[in-house]
């Protein structure tokens, strides 16, 4: 069973983040545009959000077109947070350029990543 999170979509300068599917624990937001200094407060505040509610989280970075240090840096922190709170976050749909750039610095040994939404939700849901 699937429904859609009813918080609307919030969108940034450059970066907008829309709430997907909820399937069991797990919520799925879905990022588009640059994930940089002036969007990466918007991932934060929605991923906190859904942390609080005691959900994991999908991020599906497949219309993500830049991802600047400070976007590294917050996917990074998101899987520590949520890990320090049991929780799980996995990340789906990498465009090759931030692919080349997550595997540039050797964090796809760090971070759950997987080719679609549905194999990051099967991750999680299990």
């Amino acid at each position: 069973m699937s429904d859609r999170e009813e918080t609307p979509a919030i969108e940034e300068e450059g970066f907008s983040l829309t709430p997907g599917e909820v399937r069991g624990n797990t919520v799925v937001l879905r990022a588009r545009g640059r994930l940089d200094a002036k969007g990466v407060p918007i991932l934060l505040e929605r991923a906190a959000a859904v942390q609080a509610s005691r959900r994991n989280l999908v991020v599906n970075l497949g219309e993500v077109t830049f991802i600047g240090s400070s976007g590294v840096g917050s996917l990074l922190m998101l899987v520590e947070r949520f890990q320090e709170h049991g929780g799980l976050v996995r990340y789906a749909v990498l465009p090759p350029k931030i692919s080349d750039v997550i595997k540039l610095l050797n964090l796809d040994k760090f971070l759950s990543i997987d080719a679609t939404e549905q194999e990051s939700i099967a991750a999680l849901e299990g």
